[in-house]
């Protein structure tokens, strides 16, 4: 049998760290362990630390424990996930975390991946990065795409994106906002099913040119506004907008 070699950081034993993290489900979060502990045994590996976050990956990468667990890493320690999306939430972001692992010189694994960075920025690790960059930005383009489409179908509809006509008088200021809201329904859905975040919404719909309600750019309150609108319906009509808790997320 092959004889694992550990590795090393500055002239001491390197340390290694795995990260698991689900939503809700706690048998989720114990096969990440069971996966990555026989990972570990089959090659001669010790964890020496475990980051188990329960939390869902919209949040900021501060509460999924991203934050603390990048500036704890330090050169030759090694980082084990059981698969690339428990990092984060988009190819963007898995990148950037890989990136700043790489700039560290900390050993990256997923196992689901079978990928193993080594944790220098030489030419197998420039490569596997490129090709990160590549998938990260045929996601975003594919994320373009069905939003544009969003917006066709609603136009072709007959919906009215932007600016409508609103007076004083309260309750047709209400039926005009939800009028809006409904308008921008297929709009979220989209977003909704690529998992994007409500900041990264606001920036999404921003980037295309669509107007808030009031002709303006999107805020994140807009959005959570015209969501709130939204989740009532749900019960009434069996819209398929998802409820999203409204709240202000951290950078």
């Amino acid at each position: 049998m092959k004889k694992k070699t550990p590795v090393k950081s500055e002239g001491k034993q390197a340390r290694i760290f795995a990260y698991v993290r689900v939503s809700t489900v706690k048998q989720d979060l114990d096969n990440q362990v069971l996966e990555i502990n026989q990972y570990c045994d089959r090659e001669g590996l010790k964890v020496n630390g475990w980051i188990k976050v329960e939390i869902s990956s919209r949040r900021s990468k501060e509460d999924r424990g991203i934050v603390g667990l990048l500036d704890g890493l330090k050169s030759g320690d090694t980082l084990i996930v059981s698969e690339l999306s428990r990092l984060g939430r988009s190819l963007k972001e898995i990148l950037e975390i890989v990136n700043e692992l790489i700039k560290k010189h900390v050993r990256f694994i997923a196992i689901k991946q079978n990928m193993i960075i080594n944790g220098r920025n030489d030419m197998g690790t420039k490569v596997m990065i490129a090709m990160f960059g590549l998938l990260a930005e045929i996601e975003r383009d594919l994320i373009s795409e069905r939003t544009k489409n969003g917006l066709a179908r609603a136009r072709a509809q007959g919906k009215r994106l932007g600016n409508p006509r609103f007076d004083l008088d309260n309750r047709r200021n209400k039926e005009e906002a939800q009028a809006y809201a409904e308008s921008m329904r297929p709009v979220l859905e989209g977003f909704m099913s690529q998992g994007m975040s409500q900041r990264q919404m606001v920036s999404e719909l921003n980037r295309l040119g669509v107007r808030a309600r009031r002709g303006g750019r999107w805020s994140l309150v807009q959005l959570q506004h015209v969501i709130n609108r939204l989740q009532p319906q749900e019960r009434n009509t069996g819209h398929s907008v998802r409820k999203q808790r409204v709240r202000r997320e951290r950078g």
